[in-house]
């Protein structure tokens, strides 16, 4: 199995590993950074920090970048509702009260208490 089957095949849980199956995905396609960053409208140094798993790099391109890839990003861990299941599944039930004892707040004036 290679590196990007494994990679597609899992949740991606860090820039790193994104980057690794964009280089992956890249070099099976026969295409250079260049290519790529032109199908991607992006630019070419920005291929080459996503690819090096660069943390902080914008979300829209590196979608960009997956779509000109054909890389498909889902959940693989989300589950619909059941049948008849009340609507906000996907957040646990939060008591706003619970372990709530006012500490840190300030008064009107922005005053601690």
């Amino acid at each position: 199995m290679t590196e990007a089957r494994s990679l597609e095949s899992r949740a991606i849980e860090t820039a790193e590993e994104f980057g690794r199956l964009v280089r992956e995905r890249r070099r099976a396609l026969k295409l250079q950074q260049r290519e790529l960053a032109l199908a991607a409208n992006v630019g070419e140094r920005f291929v080459v920090e996503l690819e090096a798993g660069k943390p902080t790099c914008q979300l829209g391109k590196a979608l960009a970048v997956a779509r000109a890839l054909g890389i498909r990003l889902r959940d693989a861990s989300f589950r619909a509702p059941a049948a008849g299941a009340q609507e906000g599944y996907l957040l646990p039930d939060i008591d706003p009260d619970e372990g709530d004892d006012g500490a840190g707040r300030g008064d009107a004036n922005g005053a601690d208490a």
